[in-house]
């Protein structure tokens, strides 16, 4: 299992961030994502990719708009992910931290979530 954390500042209010976060396909801000499924208390989230497999992810807390954490798999990959956001009014921190287990000796979880905050940080325009 290989553990990252990272941290990323936006110029906007957390809700903004909070509802990217949880609205893949909003604005187009994930490319990898074509299309996504949502159950109706929203703690299961089926993404559908543009390489065509599936990520499920499993939310155990959301507590709008200062945390989130959910434990997701998409084929041998899985693993857990949480995002604390902090700040107000045209600030936000985001500290994000993720296990990842099943993606090989040399895979970079790092580099792959620094690869969706710069995605959350182009859409946000900020």
């Amino acid at each position: 299992m290989k553990t990252c954390v990272v941290t990323a500042n936006y110029a906007c209010d957390p809700s903004k961030v909070w509802l990217y976060l949880t609205k893949p396909t909003l604005n187009g801000w994930r490319k990898d994502v074509r299309d996504f499924e949502e159950s109706d208390d929203g703690l299961h989230v089926t993404e559908h990719n543009t390489d065509g497999s599936t990520t499920e992810l499993r939310f155990t807390r959301k507590e709008k708009p200062r945390c989130l954490s959910c434990s997701f798999e998409n084929g041998k990959v899985s693993g857990t992910f949480t995002a604390i956001l902090l700040g107000g009014g045209d600030s936000t921190s985001l500290e994000c931290t993720m296990e990842v287990s099943g993606l090989g000796l040399f895979a970079k979880p790092k580099k792959l979530l620094e690869d969706r905050l710069n995605m959350l940080h182009a859409a946000l325009g900020v």
